[in-house]
């Protein structure tokens, strides 16, 4: 990897930073309703009231010094206080917030990947059979399924008639735990449910592309000389064939992890879990600008960086690739 490689990727990721962090600016002020009357919890305020309100919080201010206090405290970690749990800043309820989403999109980004990894590899060994057949027809099935739908049924199914796992929250209220791994088995009771949906609208995209990629490795000249060796059929499979069509896998994962922080919006909303998805939309109901900033602005940069990652790990996963 060359520096003037680092430099330059290092300077484009900024640059979608800083497009991000407009969008993240524009997007609040565009929707319709006050964030003050919202603040006001519905009681009708004076004239004087409500003007101290829009001073106390800089929205009298031009839209131009907005944008700019917003960059540069964006950069110093201070997003402001929320007006939706004021005065709590909004820093404190987004770390509060985050290991919470963090923990049902990297525990479905595994599953996901484990689950794609397999099922892709049986149905291209099988290709063109019936095993093969159904695996797809499934796999695009639930792929076509909207998220929200998918966490409804499951919330319905075995959060509501089963009785399996709880309906809301990321732990029980008041519990008293005798020892700590009772209490991580309660923490993922609540999570079970939010990364079993995230992990089945996802995980179908993983399959189809080691499939298809998998497909073409299959009729390499390598392969029918592991065959002609007398190698076994699932080392053949699994550490020649599915290993080395990996690398598209790897390439999408960058994708696929932004999808899963924007799908967490939805799964957290349904199963009403406490994390930065459901902070957003409360805030977009109670139009909190600092708390909206301040979640994109996290989840911008979070995106930012897996994929600057992702394109160093495929540098060394495939050595003929050089930046």
């Amino acid at each position: 990897m060359s520096g003037r490689w680092f430099i330059r990727r290092v300077m484009a990721n900024i640059m979608v930073l800083f497009a991000a962090l407009g969008i993240n600016f524009a997007i609040p002020r565009l929707m319709p309703g006050n964030p003050v009357d919202i603040f006001s919890g519905g009681v009708k305020l004076t004239v004087e009231a409500r003007q101290a309100l829009i001073e106390r919080f800089g929205l009298d201010a031009p839209l131009w010094e907005q944008f700019w206090y917003y960059i540069i405290n964006a950069f110093r970690g201070d997003f402001g206080l929320s007006f939706y749990y004021f005065p709590k800043p909004v820093w404190d309820a987004m770390m509060e917030a985050l290991p919470w989403t963090l923990l049902v999109v990297l525990s479905s980004l595994i599953l996901q990947v484990i689950i794609g990894y397999f099922l892709g590899a049986t149905a291209a060994w099988k290709v063109g059979t019936k095993t093969d057949s159904i695996l797809q027809t499934f796999s695009l099935a639930i792929f076509s399924a909207p998220l929200f739908w998918v966490a409804m049924v499951l919330l319905y199914v075995f959060g509501f008639q089963l009785d399996w796992f709880p309906l809301s929250g990321c732990f029980t209220a008041g519990a008293t735990y005798s020892s700590p791994l009772e209490h991580i088995a309660d923490i993922m009771k609540h999570a079970a449910l939010p990364i079993i949906a995230l992990t089945i609208a996802q995980y179908a995209s993983y399959q189809l592309i080691l499939r298809n990629t998998m497909v073409g490795v299959l009729k390499e000249q390598y392969i029918l000389t592991a065959e002609a060796k007398g190698l076994s059929e699932s080392r053949i499979k699994y550490r020649h064939a599915a290993r080395n069509a990996l690398l598209p896998m790897i390439t999408f994962l960058g994708v696929s992890f932004a999808v899963s922080i924007g799908g967490s919006v939805f799964i957290e909303t349904v199963f009403s879990y406490p994390g930065i998805g459901k902070l957003i939309y409360d805030s977009v109901l109670c139009r909190d600008y600092p708390l909206l900033q301040g979640c994109f602005f996290m989840f911008s940069l979070i995106v930012i960086i897996v994929n600057f990652v992702v394109d160093i790990a495929y540098m060394y996963l495939d050595p003929r690739i050089r930046y």
